[in-house]
């Protein structure tokens, strides 16, 4: 079945792929001045020790997947471990490109594919994805994440990182989220182009049973205002 919503989505990302970086380093409409600037820092700082801390325990040619890996943010990290086979997938050719080039790893497989119709061929050792889950609309939730729970080998590692509802990590042109009300979100550009996309958040215990029922043993945790990051072992 179509989705008009996950369409837009979709669109959105294409059109924002070379933007996409300002949200992240808090550029233009995502700059927030400077207290909570070094806010939204810090916290990004503990989530790249966590994510190095969990590349660094792996073991020798750790193989690894990383879906709706976007422009490369959390793909350079991955790198860094110059022995690990990294499999870097997204939906959008523009998000790839920036990837590519950012990375700078030729050994990097980069695969385009729409993660709501892609089915892995092999397992790896470890899979990552960052601010997705809350983009995945809640009746496809259980599909995707057995999905995922088929790309990880038993015993194998998962490691998730994704948003909180706070009211400045958006752009200041944006509305307010409603988690408790609405699971969309309207998006802009630089240039006022407006797009619908899905925008859920979780809380912990919630996070924690739905990957459990996918297969995962997971621990939840929380930057504090703006992040959560949950790490799983595949039963």
């Amino acid at each position: 079945m179509t989705n008009p919503i996950i369409d837009e989505q979709m669109a959105y990302y294409h059109a924002r792929a070379a933007e996409y970086d300002e949200w992240f380093t808090r550029q233009g409409r995502y700059d927030r001045g400077d207290a909570l600037n070094r806010a939204w820092f810090a916290e990004t700082d503990q989530l790249q020790a966590a994510m190095r801390g969990w590349m660094d325990a792996a073991p020798p040619g750790v193989s690894v997947i990383e879906l709706a890996c976007g422009t490369g943010i959390w793909t350079q990290e991955l790198a860094r471990r110059p022995d690990a086979q990294i499999t870097a997938l997204d939906a959008s050719p523009e998000m790839l490109a920036i990837n590519r080039a950012k990375v700078g790893r030729a050994d990097v497989d980069y695969v385009q594919a729409d993660l709501f119709q892609w089915r892995p061929e092999r397992t790896y050792d470890r899979a990552f994805f960052s601010f997705w889950l809350s983009h995945v609309p809640p009746e496809r939730l259980a599909d995707f994440l057995a999905t995922v729970a088929r790309a990880v080998r038993p015993g194998g590692e998962l490691f998730i990182i994704d948003s909180l509802p706070s009211g400045t990590s958006s752009a200041r042109d944006h509305a307010a989220y409603q988690p408790e009300t609405e699971i969309t979100h309207v998006r802009k550009l630089n240039d006022g182009q407006a797009f619908r996309i899905y925008k859920v958040f979780y809380t912990a215990e919630r996070l924690a049973d739905v990957l459990g029922q996918a297969g995962f043993d997971a621990t939840v945790a929380t930057t504090g205002e703006y992040f959560w990051m949950a790490r799983a072992v595949r039963r």
